[in-house]
């Protein structure tokens, strides 16, 4: 069986296989690694890859060269990384800035989010802040993108806070508020207060709010 690895302070730890991996402080990952777990409370660089059969689960500052693909992920500070491939829950919260995509059974993003790639999973749940969510696309089952209490006390007070900003939604049942998107595609779609979207296609029903603009729409 592999070693675990626990480092307290500051310290180094080579690619390679390991049972679990614990960094409480700062830590780097020098390559490639794979392990059960991974968890950091700090700051953690990665200069490679990630595969890990259990959780990951990063508190603090993390920057992650290659992809990640665990069994579940949990961010809750600031990370830059590549991918996230999860069997189960991604979990972000805080700012992540991703190159390319994030998929999970379910995903929820909370805070500031800048996703290069497609967000993918059965349910998606996106609460955003600050300079808002951009994503290239966004694919699921369930989706739901809204600001949080008070940004949305904000919008009503007609002060000016981003949109969330996204290229491409697609999904079973979409709900949407303060979102600006080219296109929105699902069965079951309601388009919120403060969005700006250029085309919704819907199969089943569509609501939109007076406070919103729709370019146009089509049934399919």
């Amino acid at each position: 069986m592999a070693d675990s690895v626990h480092i307290c302070g500051a310290g180094t730890v080579g690619g390679g296989e390991y049972e679990n991996i614990s960094i409480s402080g700062s830590g780097e990952v020098t390559s490639d690694v794979r392990c059960q777990s991974l968890k950091s409370a700090g700051s953690v660089h990665i200069a490679g890859s990630v595969e890990c059969s259990g959780e990951f689960k990063i508190a603090g500052s993390a920057l992650v060269d290659g992809d990640i693909k665990c069994g579940s992920c949990r961010l809750a500070g600031s990370a830059n990384v590549k991918s996230i491939e999860a069997d189960g829950k991604v979990s972000l919260a805080g700012a992540v800035t991703a190159d390319g995509n994030i998929s999970g059974e379910k995903v929820i993003i909370v805070g500031v989010a800048n996703i290069n790639g497609l967000i993918n999973g059965d349910d998606i749940r996106i609460t955003f802040d600050g300079d808002g969510v951009k994503a290239n696309e966004i694919g699921g089952g369930t989706i739901k993108i809204t600001p949080k209490k008070e940004q949305k006390a904000h919008w009503f007070s007609k002060k000016k806070i981003k949109p969330a900003e996204i290229g491409t939604i697609e999904g079973d049942e979409i709900s949407l508020e303060l979102v600006k998107a080219d296109v929105v595609r699902g069965a079951k779609v309601t388009i919120g207060d403060g969005c700006e979207i250029g085309r919704v296609e819907y199969s089943e029903s569509l609501e939109i709010s007076e406070n919103a603009h729709v370019g146009y729409q089509v049934k399919i």
